[in-house]
C-alpha cells in the first residue's frame, strides 16, 4: 500500500525549517569568516624600545611577519597602563637588564620576552619564572664570527703574532724561539654549544686534536671533535691541553670555574681563550698563573667589569690580548638579530612556541 502524499502544509513547514537551518549555517560561516578576517587584520602588538621601530617596519615590508604590527614603545619612561594592557610580546632589543625588569612589571599580560643576546645571567629570570613568562635568546646567532676569533686567537698564539706586531711597531728585527704548529696540538673546548661546534669544525683542517666537554653525554660526536668529555672529566684533560677555550654560559655553577687549582693543573705554557663571560675566571688566579709562567698567555673578550677600568692588572700585559667584547661582531649580526626575532614572532602568532627557550631555573 503506498503512502499518501505529504500534505501541502507539512511540506511547506519542512521547507521553512530547512531554509532556516541553512540560513543559520550560512550566517555562522560568514560570522566565522569575518572574525578570522578581523583577527588577521588586527595588528600584532609588540612592546619594544623606540629604536626597534625601523626593524619592525622592515619585517612587515619584507613579508617576514604577516599582517600589521603595532609598536608599544618601552624603555624611555613609564608605560601608559592602557597601552600596556594586552601586550603579550616584548622584544628586548638592547634594553638594559634594569630597564627590562621595569618593563616586565609594567606589562601585566606579558607572556613572552625575546632577547637578541645569548647570555641571560643578568636578566630577571626569577621574576619571569614566577609569572610564567617565556624567555627566548639568540642562541648561536653570532657563533660563526666568535668561532673565527677563537681560531684566530689560537693561530695568533701559535705564531706569536702579538710579539711580532709589537716588534714591527718598534722597528725591531728579532726571530726569537721556534714557533708552534696546530697539527697535533690539543685544544680543550669547555662547552660545546654553537660556538664550540663551529670552532671544532674550523680547526679540523689544521689537524688539531679537539677534546670537547659537555655536561651530559651526546648521541653523536660533532665534526672535528676527537673526543667527548662529560661532566667533571674536563679537569683530567688540563695537563694535556695546549689551548683551553671557554665557551660556557655563566651560572652559579660556572662562576670562578677557572681558579687557582685549574690553572695549577694546566700544562705549563698553555694558552687560554675566553669568548664567553668574564665571571668564569678568577682574575687574581689568572694574573698569578701568567706571572708564574704556568700560563703562556690569554685572549680575553669578556671581563667582570666592562669597559675594563684603567689600571686593571690585565691591561698592558704582553701576554694578554684584551678585546672589547667584540668577537660577536660582523656585518650580518645585527640583521640576524632582526630576522631571528621575525621568525620567532611568526611562530608565536601562528600559535606555536618560540625556539631557543631559556631554562629559567638552570640560567641558560
Amino acid at each position: 500500500m503506498t503512502e499518501p502524499p505529504t500534505p501541502v502544509s507539512r511540506q511547506r513547514t519542512s521547507d521553512a525549517v530547512d531554509n532556516t537551518v541553512s540560513d543559520a549555517a550560512s550566517d555562522a560561516q560568514q560570522g566565522a569568516r569575518r572574525q578570522a578576517e578581523d583577527e588577521h587584520a588586527r595588528p600584532a602588538v609588540i612592546a619594544a624600545p623606540a629604536w626597534a621601530a625601523r626593524g619592525l617596519s622592515e619585517m612587515v615590508e619584507a613579508g617576514a611577519v604577516d599582517g600589521n604590527v603595532a609598536h608599544v614603545v618601552v624603555g624611555d619612561g613609564p608605560v601608559d597602563p592602557a597601552r600596556g594592557r594586552g601586550v603579550q610580546v616584548l622584544w628586548r632589543y638592547h634594553l638594559t637588564p634594569e630597564q627590562l625588569g621595569h618593563v616586565v612589571d609594567e606589562l601585566p599580560d606579558l607572556r613572552w620576552v625575546h632577547s637578541d643576546y645569548v647570555g641571560v645571567e643578568e636578566l630577571p629570570l626569577e621574576k619571569l619564572a614566577e609569572r610564567g613568562i617565556l624567555l627566548s635568546n639568540g642562541a648561536g646567532i653570532a657563533a660563526r664570527p666568535m668561532a673565527e676569533w677563537v681560531v684566530l686567537a689560537i693561530l695568533s698564539a701559535a705564531k706569536a703574532l702579538p710579539r711580532f706586531v709589537r716588534q714591527s711597531d718598534a722597528g725591531v728585527w728579532e726571530v726569537g724561539e721556534p714557533l708552534a704548529e696546530l697539527e697535533g696540538a690539543v685544544v680543550l673546548l669547555l662547552g660545546l654549544g654553537a660556538v664550540g661546534t663551529h670552532t671544532a669544525a674550523m680547526l679540523e683542517p689544521f689537524g688539531a686534536e679537539v677534546r670537547a666537554c659537555t655536561r651530559r653525554p651526546r648521541a653523536q660526536t660533532p665534526r672535528g671533535v676527537s673526543r667527548m668529555v662529560v661532566g667533571e672529566g674536563w679537569r683530567e684533560e688540563l695537563a694535556d691541553a695546549d689551548y683551553v677555550v671557554c665557551a660556557l654560559p655563566l651560572t652559579s655553577e660556572t662562576t670562578n670555574m677557572l681558579d687557582a687549582d685549574v690553572f695549577g693543573a694546566m700544562k705549563r705554557g698553555a694558552y687560554l681563550v675566553n669568548v664567553a663571560r668574564g665571571g668564569l675566571i678568577d682574575d687574581d688566579a689568572l694574573v698569578h698563573a701568567l706571572e708564574s709562567g704556568r700560563l703562556g698567555g690569554a685572549a680575553l673578550d669578556a671581563f667582570r667589569q666592562e669597559p675594563v677600568p684603567e689600571g686593571h692588572p690585565l691591561w698592558g700585559r704582553p701576554d694578554i690580548l684584551a678585546l672589547p667584547h667584540v668577537t660577536w661582531s660582523s656585518t650580518h649580526t645585527l640583521d640576524d638579530f632582526k630576522w631571528r626575532f621575525a621568525a620567532q614572532l611568526r611562530t608565536w602568532l601562528s600559535g606555536g612556541t618560540p625556539a631557543d627557550l631559556v631554562d629559567l631555573d638552570a640560567g641558560y
